[in-house]
């Protein structure tokens, strides 16, 4: 790939000169007499939103101690992002990999199965119990969403275990945002539809809301893909017989239903979120047969609590909850790198592949006769305002956890019992926490000081320590500048507890420094260079295979860079992200860490052409990034990729308020992949062609 005299790809280049191209003649008129009346509007107005994920307490998104980047509802719609992996991919800092099965990837150096991320919804944690990972599927829809607040660096300070390279909270719409009914319907490419309603209510002090949805999907045919082998699997064994998506086809059929309710009333409120998620398994690992497999999870989490605000002198917030979780999950699949194998003689097989042959050698995962797993959680929070300057938070939160994992069998179908081996004691275990922060805002505002530290204690690993410190210095009103140091950790799974009992928490210690400038009233640029130290990496044992172990060292470091630009029909954000990533471990030496792109630019432009109507632009480029492939280094190309979105803001014909969204993604129908980082058996997973979404929503 040509690069430019800089030793930029010249697709970066290109994407920063079209960002350049389209904000210059807005910039132009930033000195015009037209505009005087807009440029009187104060900075926070133009670009800040109000955030809570950073400090827990409500502040400027600019001035937390945080790198933090904010989504809006706006952006959203306007910009054609569906799902939460839509959104994600427009975040400086974080990579995506998309199998079509969940998502991959994780955040500022880290790749896998975003294991160091926490997600949240409303601040309350959502990755799934057995791996405390994101399992970012299609259950996470667009339609609820107020903002997604993404915070890239430690977390552990204040939210404990798994906040190792952010945290990723999804803030939905309550009553304050709705009144009456939202409903949204849409349809699309691959047989896709959903269906979405957002309601909300206020009667005095009683306060109802909520959202319900239902997407389905075929997704696109990849047959031709994974029939060339070539292409998908030149190394995996018995590459010659696995030719069956031409005979048998490609299925990926996939179904998401997520639901959120919540009342409250003086002071006591109660809630309930809930996902279930089916699909096939995607192009995740080579498969004897693509058209039976499933992944079906369910997580249910609901909660009451109690919070009082304003006591003494309206000085203390006081919040007390509990949380409880039930997850369950089953599937199958025929992945295989082998020979076809009949589980009961042993025999192989690899010609005459029949579809006898198939059913029978398919194997199935599940809990569901089983109790599912459960966690219980209890959480006190408090906010003290010592003064207009100091402001501290502190909590206590406890929790129990009993942990079932998922029988395997190639035999007992379809839903295997679960045995003593998925209860070991290892996965039923307690842990409780204590935290505190202060901050205080210093040399007549200019200054804010935030410091933190939690405690943590684990039933079987011991104790961690996680302090965190933020310095937020604004000289000028223009500008502001951030030191931030923080310490994160993140729990051994399931799955690695199970390989070894001696497993203990990854930890990781971050430094960042952060530049903010607003230039006149219409363009903000914020940066920031960043760097990690983990340490006790948990890794494949280097000497014993299929062992897992601690003893692995990662350093990652980099630079992120947002320009945001605002005026009357004219917004959005050109963001852009350098990496790199390399994990010391012994028997492998120093190494990069794989699939993570080096370079990664996004535009996002909105512009209201006509009254009520909007167009929204998004163009993707990622560099291109090595993967490994049964020890071999293999490069995937770079890509740019651009989607489009008209929206129409009032549609008439409606007696109620109507919008109307068509969105074209992929619209010069680029052929591009994203790597693989997990199962050896595939090289890369091919990404969706072009295809169409329309969504019409309607309020009551």
């Amino acid at each position: 790939m040509m690069k430019n005299s800089h030793g930029l790809p010249s697709r970066l280049v290109s994407i920063l000169l079209a960002g350049a191209m389209i904000t210059s003649p807005v910039a132009a008129l930033a000195g015009s007499a037209d505009l005087e009346s807009l440029l009187e509007l104060d900075l926070e107005a133009l670009f800040d939103v109000k955030i809570t994920t950073a400090s827990k307490v409500v502040e400027s998104s600019s001035l937390a101690p945080a790198s933090v980047y904010v989504i809006t509802a706006e952006q959203i719609k306007r910009l054609g992002l569906k799902s939460l992996g839509d959104v994600l991919a427009l975040v400086p800092g974080v990579d995506l990999v998309n199998p079509h099965f969940f998502l991959e990837g994780g955040q500022r150096g880290f790749m896998g199965t975003f294991s160091q991320s926490l997600l949240l919804i409303n601040g309350r944690e959502m990755n799934n119990l057995i791996a405390g990972e994101t399992f970012i599927a299609n259950q996470f829809r667009t339609h609820n969403i107020k903002q997604i607040e993404i915070i890239n660096g430690p977390g552990s300070a204040l939210y404990g275990a798994n906040a190792v390279a952010g945290v990723i909270n999804i803030i939905t719409k309550t009553s304050s945002d709705i009144d009456g009914v939202e409903l949204s319907v849409g349809a699309g490419s691959w047989k896709t539809r959903e269906a979405g309603v957002v309601f909300g209510r206020e009667e005095g002090e009683l306060k109802l809301y909520g959202s319900f949805a239902i997407f389905e999907t075929d997704g696109q045919d990849f047959s031709d893909f994974l029939s060339d082998t070539a292409k998908a699997s030149p190394r995996a064994e018995n590459n010659a017989y696995r030719r069956l998506p031409d005979r048998y086809g490609y299925d990926n059929y996939s179904r998401a239903i997520p639901f959120s309710f919540t009342i409250e009333n003086r002071g006591f409120y109660g809630g309930l979120e809930y996902y279930q998620n089916t699909m096939g398994r995607g192009t995740s690992g080579i498969q004897w047969d693509y058209t039976q497999g499933e992944d079906h999870r369910e997580l249910m989490m609901p909660y009451i609590g109690y919070r009082r605000e304003n006591l003494l002198d309206d000085q203390l917030d006081i919040k007390l909850e509990y949380r409880y979780y039930e997850e369950r999950f089953w599937g199958n699949h025929t992945e295989g790198e082998g020979p076809l194998e009949n589980p009961y003689t042993g025999a192989t097989k690899t010609e005459g592949i029949t579809e006898e042959d198939l059913a029978l050698y398919r194997g199935f995962y599940s809990n569901k006769r089983s109790e599912g797993s459960k966690k219980h959680a209890i959480k006190l929070e408090n906010t003290l305002r010592l003064n207009e300057r100091n402001t501290a938070v502190a909590g206590i939160d406890y929790e129990q956890s009993d942990i079932i994992g998922a029988a395997w069998s190639r035999t007992e179908k379809p839903h295997p019992p679960v045995t003593d081996e998925q209860r070991w004691p290892e996965f039923s275990n307690y842990k409780w926490g204590l935290y505190a922060q202060d901050q205080q805002k210093l040399l007549d505002d200019r200054v804010t000081l935030t410091l933190g530290v939690r405690y943590n204690e684990h039933e079987r690993y011991g104790s961690t320590w996680n302090p965190r410190g933020g310095l937020v210095y604004r000289p000028w009103d223009t500008s502001i500048f951030k030191l931030l140091y923080g310490e994160s950790f993140r729990e051994p799974t399931v799955f690695e507890l199970r390989n070894s009992t001696a497993i203990k928490p990854m930890t990781m210690r971050t430094y960042e420094a952060g530049w903010q400038q607003y230039f006149g009233k219409r363009f903000k640029n914020s940066a920031v260079v960043f760097y990690n130290e983990a340490e006790d990496v948990i890794v494949a044992d280097s000497t014993e295979e299929g062992g897992i172990s601690n003893r692995g060292e990662l350093t990652a470091k980099g630079f992120e860079n947002q320009f945001s630009f605002q005026f009357d029909r004219v917004k959005g954000f050109l963001n852009y992200t350098y990496t790199t990533s390399d994990l010391d471990e012994p028997g492998h030496g120093n190494r990069q860490v794989f699939d993570i792109p080096k370079h990664k630019a996004n535009l996002a432009l909105l512009y209201e052409f006509i009254d009520d109507y909007s167009l929204g632009l998004v163009a993707r480029y990622r560099s291109e990034v090595d993967t490994e492939y049964y020890g071999e280094t293999i490069t995937i190309d770079d890509y740019v990729v651009c989607d489009l979105t008209v929206s129409v803001m009032k549609v008439p014909g409606f007696r109620s308020p109507a919008s109307l969204d068509i969105t074209l993604k992929n619209i010069f129908d680029t052929t591009y992949y994203d790597p693989e980082p997990r199962s050896p058996s595939v090289v890369k997973h091919p990404q969706d062609e072009r295809s169409l979404f329309v969504t019409l929503t309607v309020s009551l």
